[in-house]
């Protein structure tokens, strides 16, 4: 039953245009972490980095002229209802976000691998990705290819999900951003402690930390953030005794940004 309100949510979203909008605040942000070593006001060429199946980023940067690669493992030919309902979602976002039908579908959507990339080396200036990276089972793999198709000065902007914060299990609501209301009988950061909840997709688990510490290995860090925040009214002193080992930043933090760039 949850997860169909969460389909529904998520279709009311769509149509109102707050998912389109909310996109659209990313590419935003990445523009102006981005501006001092990119001007996105040129077209470039950029990589989406897990585009998944709505592949709003995907969308955005082609309607705004660069030459975009997606990559993805669902980049295949099948058409079953997913699929089908999935084409439609996309083009209701192209409405939303005003942008041309055009652009949402692309030869340069590639089935691909993220840890072993079909691509030449030094092939993109730009490699972004949005709520992936907490998905990958082979970070450092994954890392070492993002810094291989870079071109030297490239830049990488990433926006993690964190696995610490409120949602971080991905399995309390489909179509909150950020999550304000959680179910009844359901416990916050309940992926952190008792684990009543199953996990629904593949999650590695890392905190915050790890991530700046394996793209540091490759790359120089020129910015990170946490660009949007959840969960402080559930983070009572009883749970946050209980989860002492986390930092209040990250049991909070549900979009944390790293802008690296290729030495």
């Amino acid at each position: 039953m949850q997860l169909a309100i969460s389909y529904l949510r998520y279709l009311e979203q769509m149509l109102t245009g707050f998912r389109a909008a909310h996109e659209q605040r990313l590419a935003h942000l990445r523009a102006q972490d981005v501006r001092a070593w990119l001007d996105l006001r040129r077209p470039r060429t950029i990589l989406d980095l897990a585009n998944g199946r709505l592949r709003p980023q995907y969308t955005l940067l082609r309607a705004d002229g660069h030459r975009v690669s997606g990559v993805d493992l669902i980049n295949r030919p099948r058409q079953d209802l997913t699929d089908v309902l999935y084409g439609v979602a996309r083009r209701i976002f192209a409405w939303r976000a005003r942008v041309p039908l055009s652009v949402i579908n692309g030869k340069t959507l590639v089935n691909g691998n993220v840890s072993r990339l079909p691509f030449a080396d030094s092939a993109f200036e730009l490699v972004t990705s949005i709520a992936a990276f907490e998905h990958f089972l082979n970070v450092p793999d994954v890392v070492d290819e993002v810094a291989r198709v870079l071109r030297p000065g490239g830049v990488a902007w990433v926006l993690i999900h964190p696995f610490t914060c409120l949602s971080g299990g991905h399995n309390v609501s489909l179509s909150q951003i950020p999550l304000r209301r959680i179910p009844a009988g359901i416990d916050a950061w309940d992926h952190l402690r008792q684990r009543h909840l199953p996990f629904h997709v593949p999650l590695n688990e890392w905190r915050i930390q790890q991530y700046a510490d394996e793209f540091a290995r490759r790359f120089k860090i020129v910015k990170q953030y946490c660009a949007m925040r959840e969960g402080e009214e559930f983070l009572t002193p009883e749970i946050e005794r209980e989860l002492s080992a986390y930092t209040r930043d990250e049991l909070t933090c549900d979009a944390y940004i790293i802008v690296a760039r290729k030495r």
